[in-house]
């Protein structure tokens, strides 16, 4: 049996450009929305270049908002925004934020530092910050959220493509490689 592929799978190793697209997925799944899924590793899956949300999966402490431990009432889209937050640092760092203890540690202690990236994601570190502050009306909306994250993704996969360019040098055309062209196509200054 073929196990699906998961954010756990990929952790620590996604590109950026993979986490932004991540968070546009996420945040349009539950765009309009009342109740909202709260996030996991577990819980995203991976299929190609889109992410979705297995809803089936359990709640995972490390992954619940200072708000949410030991409450299973119906999640807010600030809920949401949280564990989504703690999820992009996954992705990013293979690790789970505050040594595992997520929410709960933010909950004991709300003026923590907030994490920060590693430099191939420094540009995600401001968002994340807004994600996962401890007082539910101070985070990110996430209709705000979508449209960073959509311009974000869009500066990638721009920077991503000139990159690919400006590596690319064609060989220049030989005679031989337009044998069978017209000859008004093959002066080439040979």
């Amino acid at each position: 049996m073929i196990e699906s592929l998961r954010l756990h799978h990929i952790a620590g190793y996604c590109p950026e450009e993979a986490i932004w697209k991540m968070i546009i997925d996420l945040c349009e799944s539950v765009s309009g929305q009342t109740g909202v899924p709260l996030l996991s590793p577990e819980s995203i899956l991976v299929d190609a270049d889109i992410f979705l949300v297995d809803v089936q999966q359990k709640k995972v402490p490390e992954f619940l908002p200072p708000e949410c431990h030991g409450d299973d009432s119906t999640l807010t889209s600030q809920q949401f925004v949280w564990s989504l937050g703690a999820c992009v640092y996954y992705a990013s760092s293979g690790r789970t934020l505050f040594g595992g203890h997520g929410g709960s540690y933010q909950r004991s202690y709300p003026h923590v530092a907030l994490p920060v990236l590693q430099k191939k994601h420094q540009a995600l570190t401001p968002v994340v910050q807004r994600c996962l502050q401890s007082e539910p009306s101070a985070r990110i909306g996430v209709k705000e959220l979508l449209e960073i994250a959509k311009k974000e993704h869009t500066r990638c996969r721009t920077t991503q493509r000139q990159h690919i360019a400006s590596h690319i040098v064609a060989p220049p055309p030989s005679r031989h490689d337009c044998t069978g062209w017209p000859e008004e196509m093959t002066d080439i200054g040979n």
